[in-house]
């Protein structure tokens, strides 16, 4: 039997003081666009361990994932679950790995909204931009499907 199952994206929106971390995206899609580090869910770790390396591999910033608490769950049509998690970093040091053609921290009024690589980005970073001061975190589910007719629908 041979079966098509979603695949799973993890990612992570890092903050050091009142800046988060972006990447620069180095390869397709949507190259030479932004984002938080992102990627998909390797065999045998954790969504948390998923994000952490990730963020390693993206930006050269490390983060102990048990610290990793979890800002959002998007589900896309049957084709992707995202988990994204949110992670306050103890150093503002990055370097940028071969999939990211820039790394920086930028203040939230700063971030580059049209420049972003996908709408799941900009809804992570929205939501953690409202959570950011909040005193507990309130973890965002949105699912985007196909209806009927052929068109996107979101529902929160």
């Amino acid at each position: 039997i041979a079966h098509q199952n979603p695949k799973v994206v993890v990612g992570a929106v890092c903050t050091y003081g009142d800046k988060v971390l972006l990447c620069q995206r180095a390869i397709e899609p949507c190259i030479g666009k932004w984002g938080y580090p992102q990627g998909f869910l390797e065999l045998g770790e954790t969504t948390r361990q998923g994000a952490a390396r990730e963020t390693l591999e993206e930006a050269g910033v490390q983060f102990d994932a048990a610290n990793a608490k979890l800002l959002a769950i998007y589900n896309l049509a049957g084709m992707q679950v995202q988990m994204i998690y949110f992670v306050a970093l103890e150093s503002d040091k990055f370097e940028a790995g071969h999939e990211s053609s820039d790394v920086k921290f930028v203040g939230w009024d700063d971030i580059p909204w049209d420049e972003l690589a996908f709408p799941t980005v900009q809804w992570g970073l929205e939501h953690a931009k409202n959570m950011f001061r909040a005193d507990s975190l309130i973890v965002q589910e949105r699912t985007k499907l196909v209806t009927m007719d052929g068109q996107w629908r979101v529902e929160e």
